[in-house]
């Protein structure tokens, strides 16, 4: 029996909004004792402002991919953030004249300078070109972004990326448009595992739900596993099930369930 969903936020749950019918699809199955839980690559105060006006949380908050678990008292639970000297190392490394870098930095993004294309995404940032002049980031970096509209030149610094710090880092596109880079063993899966192990539920009892490739390692090897059907073939392939949207994977959890 599925206990507990885990669902990514940008372009599956979240379109410029959350549609009526998945804000309701959640409320019924969490009224029928399923308790539901967001992993995102958003900053905690992003995803509870994305949420808050539709849905009334009742389960844990995953965000910066793994990097800070809030419980449903908005309480910061885990932080997996960093090492200082390893992002001054990124950042004495990282060279492009198509890409910018910004980063996640104690609930905050920060960007070094203002990126129409990162408007697309969130208009929630601080503008400091100073930033990567500090001596000290206070261990408080859980992630480091790269933004392009260039995808090659993106899958040029990720290479790069991967061959000076695979040992350190996991890198991966986030988006079409944006790189990721998170501490090793960092993950959406591993922080979805320390829930559950708190939760004291396996991970056969629950549900994930995702579309980008940062949802890949949440969605493989887990039996109720659901991409969107919009999602990449790398995506849809590392699901058991693809639907259309929340409220259709909901159905389908209802179904396995028996609760229709």
């Amino acid at each position: 029996m599925i206990k507990h969903i885990f669902c990514d936020l940008d372009g599956t749950l979240y379109h410029g909004g959350i549609e009526n019918e998945d804000a309701d699809a959640v409320k019924e199955i969490e009224e029928k004792g399923i308790r539901f839980h967001i992993a995102t690559g958003r900053i905690f105060k992003q995803a509870d402002v994305m949420t808050r006006d539709k849905i009334k949380l009742n389960g844990y908050y995953i965000c910066e991919n793994g990097s800070y678990i809030h419980d449903s008292n908005h309480e910061l639970i885990f932080k997996g953030t960093i090492d200082d000297e390893i992002v001054k190392k990124v950042i004495a490394r990282f060279e492009s004249d198509s890409a910018k870098i910004y980063f996640k930095y104690s609930g905050k993004v920060l960007l070094l300078e203002k990126d129409k294309l990162f408007n697309y995404y969130s208009e929630d940032y601080i503008i400091d070109p100073d930033f990567i002049n500090r001596d000290s980031f206070e261990s408080a970096v859980g992630n480091i972004g790269i933004i392009s509209s260039d995808i090659e030149e993106l899958s040029r610094i990720e290479l790069y990326l991967e061959s000076e710090f695979s040992e350190l880092l996991d890198i991966y596109f986030s988006s079409e448009h944006t790189l990721n880079i998170v501490p090793k063993g960092v993950s959406k899966r591993k922080s979805i595992e320390r829930v559950c192990d708190i939760l004291n539920c396996s991970l056969d009892e629950i549900a994930t739900i995702g579309d980008s490739p940062n949802d890949i390692n949440m969605l493989e090897g887990i039996k109720y596993s659901f991409a969107m059907e919009n999602a990449r073939e790398s995506v849809k392939k590392s699901a058991n099930y693809v639907c259309a949207s929340v409220k259709e994977a909901i159905k389908i959890i209802e179904k396995i369930n028996g609760v229709e």
